[in-house]
């Protein structure tokens, strides 16, 4: 199982299967994923991140 390296808008690292993530958004400059039915406000350039794996994931 792979496992990806975030940072939230406070700077805590969280390690976090990406599969499990159901949808991601940008409103206004803050970005939210919504991991296992809870809501994370995350950094851009953890955002970049997760754009950059998922594709990477496409079929």
């Amino acid at each position: 199982m792979e496992f990806m390296e975030i940072k939230d808008k406070q700077g805590i690292t969280h390690y976090i299967n990406p599969s499990h993530i159901s949808a991601i958004c940008e409103i206004d400059g803050e970005c939210k994923i919504n991991l296992m039915g809870q809501e994370y406000m995350i950094t851009q350039d953890t955002l970049k991140e997760f754009r950059l794996h998922l594709t990477s994931f496409r079929h």
